[in-house]
């Protein structure tokens, strides 16, 4: 068994190894999306109960500060300051980074707001800024053209192909391969046993991760296969590569990775630009409908389930057939909403903001709610959604055009990743070089020409 403290601090060197011997876009995938599929999430206690829900995901900060989050960022900011570090010069602050800035600066204004924890401010400042700001920057340095973003897609794709092995074992045996690896992952069997065997876990945070990491990568591949943009990855003909992923996606039985799976099945198979920008309005309007409302508190489910005998009803039947995870966690942020709307502008300032009820809110959205208030979650949103927008929204440049808009497929993606941050509280953060690639108003149209195959030496680029 290898300790996790023993395994992220590894990476730091193997990282500069990688962009040492590969150009550095591919050495940034590497780092970010190889790294986000193999490290341990965090230093755990060993020996920790089946169901710690106390412990947060990596994306917020947390009693854990050194997690992969943290650690693939400092790996990356070492290699580039070693290797290209003109790219910090390159990078120019624009209006559309700012949600990203406000989410990275947002714990410190919560800690100026609540005194007695602004040196957890500082710290979470810190925190978001390796987590969240860092692969942004790099995707707004190395990732804006759609040349960059169809590497990235293709790596998501191989990603998932390279989990296969992975669902398969463990739908078979159940969740085993982090515990040998690492030792205790604090939500290895929580909802494991599925209809047909396990829920499969991985190396990732929980289930629902993996349904959606599997979910993205066979909707990229279902892109890459339907627009002929690429034949074959890691040997497999893209069309089999399509195939197998969605029927994996399926096996891994995460009901909300599937439903989401087949609801951007549009942005794949259907050319024209009015059905992309129909379910995007849609969909961007009811995330925020949903946060808004959940907020507001004007349907509480719980009462609903009481009094309305369909819902009891149906209530009751996803009970019945094991799928009663999405109403328990509904009902936990219901249980917390009146906690966070304390402090509704900046929050609390502490991660740790719901310990005074049951269990603990389950949504990333209301997990920075009640840290940073209705600041830090607008920022959470727009830094997710604007992208998005502008992928769907805006005219199409004519490397997008040739390349059949990519970036639909990316922003569903994104989308994807967003609605689920609505029920889960863990963040794919890697999506974030795509999320900071399309951030830029110029990202369509200019090219971005970085292909280091030779380093020069420390302080000189070529």
């Amino acid at each position: 068994m290898l300790h996790p403290w023993l395994a992220l601090s590894a990476w730091i060197p193997v990282s500069l190894y990688v962009f040492l011997r590969y150009p550095v876009r591919k050495a940034m995938l590497i780092n970010f999306v190889g790294g986000w599929a193999i490290l341990p999430s965090a230093c755990y206690p060993a020996g920790g109960p089946d169901f710690a829900y106390w412990i947060l995901s990596v994306s917020l900060p947390s009693e854990y500060f050194f997690t992969k989050a943290t650690v693939l960022s400092i790996a990356a900011l070492l290699a580039v300051l070693l290797y290209d570090r003109s790219a910090y010069r390159r990078f120019e602050l624009t209006f559309w980074d700012l949600p990203m800035v406000l989410w990275c600066l947002v714990p410190a204004l919560s800690g100026i707001a609540n005194p007695e924890v602004l040196s957890e401010g500082i710290r979470g400042t810190i925190y978001q800024c390796l987590a969240w700001g860092t692969p942004y920057f790099f995707g707004r340095v190395y990732f804006s053209d759609t040349d960059s973003l169809r590497l990235a897609a293709k790596a998501f794709v191989t990603a998932g192909l390279a989990y296969i092995p992975v669902c398969a074992l463990e739908i078979a045996a159940g969740p085993q391969l982090y515990a040998h690896i690492y030792g205790y992952q604090p939500y290895r069997w929580v909802g494991a046993v599925r209809y047909m065997g396990y829920r499969p876990i991985g190396l990732l945070e929980n289930g629902n991760q993996l349904g959606i990491w599997m979910a993205t990568s066979a909707l990229i591949a279902g892109w890459l296969w339907r627009r002929r943009s690429v034949d074959r990855v890691l040997g497999l003909p893209i069309g089999w590569a399509t195939l197998i992923l969605f029927a994996t996606t399926l096996l891994c039985q995460s009901g909300g990775s599937i439903l989401l799976l087949v609801c951007f099945l549009p942005f794949i198979f259907v050319s024209q630009r009015y059905l992309p920008r129909v379910i995007t309005v849609v969909m961007v309007l009811g995330i925020l409908s949903f946060a808004g409302l959940r907020l507001a508190n004007v349907v509480s489910l719980r009462s609903l389930v009481h009094r309305n005998a369909a819902a009891h009803t149906t209530a009751y039947f996803l009970k019945k057939i094991g799928r009663g995870s999405l109403g328990w966690r509904l009902e936990q942020d219901e249980r917390h909403v009146g906690v966070a709307l304390g402090r509704p502008v900046l929050g609390s300032g502490e991660w740790d903001w719901w310990r005074s009820g049951p269990a603990r809110p389950w949504g990333l959205w209301l997990l920075s709610f009640g840290m940073y208030g209705i600041v830090g979650l607008l920022s959470l949103e727009f830094l997710q959604l604007l992208p998005v927008g502008r992928a769907v929204w805006f005219p199409l440049a004519r490397s997008d055009i040739q390349a059949f808009n990519l970036r639909h497929a990316l922003a569903a993606a994104i989308l994807m990743s967003a609605i689920d941050n609505l029920l889960n509280g863990a963040m794919i953060l890697p999506l974030l070089l795509v999320i900071g690639g399309m951030s830029t108003w110029t990202s369509a149209t200019v090219s971005v020409p970085i292909e280091i195959q030779e380093h020069a030496p420390v302080g000189v680029t070529s």
